[in-house]
């Protein structure tokens, strides 16, 4: 039995179902448990916007380790174990400054999982959406949870919950395959990859400026829409389920990306997503109407942010050197949690000062420039990721 779940469908399941679970019940509400601690809006971005921070060191190193390492098992066990522990260390805190410091390095190991399982995603004997349609289904899960759990028990179970998921995706992460050898060629076999292999197209650094505004608008979206939802009226255990919805709409999008994905060019999937962006904040930023706004947010929130996180693989797989592709991803994830940074304090910063809809508002203008640049993309389209 036990040699039958080694590499198995069902293992991978867990490892998704898990990991995606870890993913949303430590964000999906954190913004409405930092608010209900007493912090001010600037207070909450500050704390949010540790991950960000973190995350520009530790996200790179770890895509090369795990590009390096011969047991990428132990490196992600390591991660989700101190995960686990800082997370329940996070739930006892109510300094800012502790809040800062745990948090930050709670969602930037998080972060640095996700390159790991895109690329896993991408490169198994699993089509790309049998796999990531679980973490969907985990991230759902997780968002509903949290938002019960944050709303009707004690103040540190959204975070043992976080503590479990992290248990289960190491059940999931002991029989999957997460390092399978690289495909070489005769020019490439025997060929250590190097960094410098990822400045050699500027088509790289246009996708990472786009991917930019694109991240640091969809970050602030992630960490303020559940408090945009609460200020509208609708109770934080709502939210949760609101979240719940709005992650189930992505998984035809998944299940189905080897039918679009491989066919679509990198320019026209990246101006579908700032098309998409600007649309629903838009709405964020003029709607009045709770109704409405939940409406947006069930139809296009988690189908933007999954539509981006697939598109990063397949332009960074059509980009560089396949052996580069953690790293690559790591460095993608990067510069986003940079626009994060800059992007959640500022945001902090302007709905204090104007209000959350003026926020949105100005979301969708750096948005709108994100679609110029994606004018002056040009990718190869060759590589099949998704089938």
């Amino acid at each position: 039995m036990l040699s039958r779940y080694k590499n198995s469908y069902l293992s991978y399941v867990i490892f998704y179902v898990g990991y995606y679970a870890v993913f949303s019940v430590f964000g999906s509400v954190l913004a409405v448990y930092l608010a209900g601690l007493g912090l001010g809006d600037r207070e909450v971005s500050l704390v949010l916007s540790a991950g960000g921070i973190f995350s520009l060191a530790i996200t790179p190193i770890s895509g090369w380790l795990h590009d390096r390492s011969k047991s990428q098992k132990q490196v992600l066990t390591v991660t989700l174990c101190l995960i686990a522990l800082l997370a329940m260390a996070f739930s006892a805190c109510r300094s800012v400054g502790l809040l800062f410091l745990l948090g930050g390095m709670v969602n930037a190991l998080v972060n640095s999982v996700t390159p790991v399982c895109e690329r896993v995603a991408g490169s198994s004997r699993y089509r790309y959406g049998l796999l990531r349609v679980w973490g969907t289904i985990g991230y759902a899960m997780g968002a509903q949870a949290a938002g019960l759990a944050i709303e009707r028990l004690p103040s540190w179970a959204p975070f043992a919950l976080t503590a479990g998921s992290c248990g289960l995706c190491l059940l999931g992460l002991w029989g999957a395959q997460v390092s399978p050898p690289p495909q070489k060629t005769s020019a490439t076999a025997g060929k250590k990859p190097r960094l410098r292999e990822l400045g050699k197209s500027p088509q790289f650094f246009l996708f990472l400026g786009a991917g930019f505004l694109f991240a640091g608008c969809s970050g602030v979206n992630i960490n303020f829409s559940p408090l945009l939802l609460s200020r509208l009226g609708v109770p934080a255990g709502a939210v949760g389920t609101v979240l719940f919805f709005s992650t189930l709409t992505e998984i035809p999008m998944i299940l189905f990306s080897h039918k679009f994905m491989d066919r679509l060019s990198g320019k026209t999937l990246t101006g579908a997503c700032f098309v998409l962006a600007v649309g629903q904040y838009l709405v964020y930023g003029l709607a009045e109407s709770a109704g409405v706004v939940v409406t947006v947010m069930v139809l296009m929130k988690a189908v933007t942010s999954t539509l981006y996180m697939m598109l990063s693989l397949k332009m960074v797989r059509g980009i560089v050197p396949v052996e580069l592709t953690t790293t690559g991803l790591s460095v993608v994830a990067a510069v986003n949690n940079l626009a994060g940074i800059l992007l959640q304090n500022a945001g902090g910063y302007v709905s204090e000062q104007w209000g959350v809809g003026t926020l949105y508002l100005g979301m969708a203008g750096l948005c709108a420039g994100g679609l110029v640049l994606t004018a002056f993309l040009r990718v190869r389209n060759d590589e099949k990721v998704f089938g």
